[in-house]
């Protein structure tokens, strides 16, 4: 198969291409809600719901100087978290431990909206990670307030991809992932949909 250079990415000699597989899709899109945050160095970024792309985003964030709540239902994701070293792990009915500059909700739940913009500092943004979402509702407007904003994230561009890939190279990113042969395929979908893959289900096609 032949493509244009300017849909391509060059594959660090450090990676493999298993371990690059995971880092084209929740990867680059992690690190494109990172970037739409605008969270800088000594901020504290809020991370709402944990999977593979809160897991790169989190070890990106820490490397950029940013401090690392997450916050998540799931025992075996607030594991993960901690695994990567994650300022603050807890569930929605814990105290988090102070008002967040920036945050970013990857479940497609429209009712954690509100619950993330009353933890936002001033001026604070919420990113929405996932690429569809429940009905959103705001009951109370003073959680909007003092200039919070929303915004959602649509795709990602090619500067996303090649910044992403030469951080991951240089920072020797972790990928945590589970292998599957292609004639598992219906298998591993069923299994990642109900949550029971160790990371990323990467399928092996050829090679």
């Amino acid at each position: 198969m032949k493509v244009s250079q300017d849909f391509a990415f060059h594959i660090r000699e450090n990676l493999s291409l298993i371990e690059t597989a995971p880092l084209m899709c929740p990867g680059i899109t992690g690190y494109r809600a990172l970037k739409l945050t605008g969270a800088k160095r000594g901020d504290r970024l809020g991370l709402y719901g944990f999977g593979p792309a809160a897991s790169y985003v989190i070890q990106i964030a820490k490397y950029l100087g940013i401090e690392t709540c997450v916050v998540t239902r799931s025992e075996k994701n607030q594991n993960w978290a901690a695994r990567l070293e994650a300022d603050w792990v807890g569930g929605y009915e814990d105290r988090i431990p102070g008002k967040f500059d920036a945050a970013i909700l990857f479940p497609p739940a429209g009712n954690l909206v509100e619950i993330a913009l009353s933890q936002l500092d001033s001026g604070g943004k919420l990113v929405l990670g996932a690429v569809y979402m429940t009905p959103i509702e705001i009951k109370d407007y003073n959680h909007l307030w003092m200039e919070h904003s929303i915004q959602s994230l649509a795709n990602i561009t090619r500067d996303d991809g090649r910044e992403f890939l030469e951080l991951a190279s240089k920072m020797g990113i972790k990928t945590e992932m589970e292998i599957f042969p292609f004639d598992k395929l219906p298998e591993a979908l069923i299994m990642a949909k109900e949550g029971k893959v160790k990371g990323t289900a990467v399928i092996r096609v050829a090679f």
